[in-house]
């Protein structure tokens, strides 16, 4: 497997990623300087920046490298979160993690809402329509933008494998501040752009009424904040260096290495009643999946109150399955494809399904032992281990055979009463 597309560049070649942001901005200095654009315009064009910075982002959060750090025990979410599976493409170790569906799944909506707040103030207020521009000309000041933008995810982030150094959070962080600093830079061109009466026509002032200096260094601006952005790295380097910590260097986590047992290792599966049914008592320790079912059955008490009987009996029916369904795939995610591997020095849980060792426990990690028993296992004579780690609680749930995963421990288990 050929690790990355092509190998590391010379130190002393420039970065390519600057090279990108003074030719991104060398457009609208052009534009303003040489050709007389109006303000509109240059919103226009930084807006269409921000579209492409924020499309890039989310393809460097996909192809992230390290796995993404999330909390294990959200529904769903955190069932995902703590495989470390990965698709590559072929011949590279460049690929899509599972770890990071959460992560896009969250921050997805989030740069939704970011990208209609700075539409909002860019060409929201002040318009796209320029009449007088030649639009051969602001098109190719478009496709110079967005080959810059491309050309900087495409040069650094995958022919230099910087891919390798970000988890999806940490690929995402670039968007947030070029975004804020576009909300900055858009709100200073309305206003310096804005009619003298606020009485006046919604036409923004011509360049002449604004003065070129002023523009001038609001295109300044946005290139020095770009920079910034860029050489954020080397920000976090000197965080990293001193001892006094400036709160920017963050190390996404990288992939933990599971050792295996020996092949005679006994093996431990939870039953298939268990496996196919456990995610109903799992509702007790996920409460708010239930709130979501209380708050969907609220709603179709409302429509069966005005005997809206084709609305109220889904939104009911809803209310129970919704609770329900996600607290099952949960559990099938986290569960129905694994098995417990002890040979008496360890227990390994090894994910059958995506073929990957998970975690391994060996006797001395434990900081608490105990065996419990929900409904399920009362009715089919299993139990489920809990054992506590420092940072860490691992759920052996409905096993047939708690006993050959209980021997590994120096000491017996706390029991329920009765």
């Amino acid at each position: 497997m050929v690790p990355g597309l092509v190998g590391e560049s010379p130190e002393w070649v420039p970065r390519f990623e600057a090279l990108g942001v003074f030719a991104a901005n060398a457009v609208p200095l052009l534009g303003v300087g040489a050709l007389g654009w109006q303000p509109a315009t240059l919103i226009l064009l930084y807006w269409v920046e921000f579209s492409v910075v924020l499309l890039a982002a989310v393809v460097r959060a996909a192809f992230a490298g390290r796995p993404s750090e999330l909390d294990g025990d959200p529904l769903v979410f955190g069932a995902l979160a703590r495989r470390s599976l990965h698709a590559t493409v072929p011949r590279t170790d460049i690929g899509i993690r599972i770890s990071s569906v959460p992560a896009l799944l969250i921050a997805t909506p989030l740069l939704a809402l970011l990208w209609f707040a700075v539409s909002g103030v860019t060409v929201g207020v002040v318009g796209v329509a320029e009449p007088e521009q030649q639009e051969w000309l602001l098109g190719l000041a478009i496709l110079t933008i967005i080959a810059a933008e491309v050309g900087r995810t495409g040069f650094e982030y995958f022919y230099q494998r910087a891919y390798r150094e970000h988890s999806a959070q940490t690929a995402l962080q670039g968007v947030l501040f070029r975004g804020t600093a576009l909300f900055f830079i858009g709100i200073c061109v309305v206003v310096v752009a804005a009619p003298a009466d606020a009485s006046a026509s919604s036409a923004i002032r011509t360049p002449g009424t604004v003065g070129g200096p002023l523009l001038f260094g609001i295109v300044g601006l946005k290139t020095a904040l770009d920079l910034v952005d860029q050489y954020a790295d080397r920000l976090e380097a000197y965080d990293e260096a001193t001892d006094v910590p400036l709160g920017v260097a963050y190390d996404p986590p990288t992939d933990s290495e599971v050792d295996g047992v020996s092949e005679d290792a006994a093996r431990v599966r939870p039953t298939l009643f268990g496996r196919l049914f456990g995610g109903i008592p799992g509702l007790v320790r996920h409460p708010n999946t239930a709130v979501v079912g209380v708050f969907l059955g609220l709603i179709a008490l409302l429509f069966a109150i005005g005997r809206a009987w084709s609305v109220a009996v889904p939104l009911a029916a809803a209310a129970v399955v919704v609770p329900f369904g996600l607290s099952s795939a949960d559990h099938w995610l986290r569960y129905a494809g694994v098995e417990y591997r002890v040979d008496g020095d360890a227990i390994v849980a090894y994910d059958r399904l995506f073929r990957q060792p998970l975690w391994r426990v060996e006797p001395w990690d434990e900081r608490d032992l105990r065996v419990e028993h929900d409904w399920l296992d009362g009715r089919f004579g299993t139990e489920t281990v809990v054992v506590e780690l420092d940072d860490d609680t691992l759920r052996l749930p409905h096993l047939a055979d708690p006993e050959t995963v209980l021997a590994t421990f120096d000491r017996r288990p706390d029991r329920p009463a009765g």
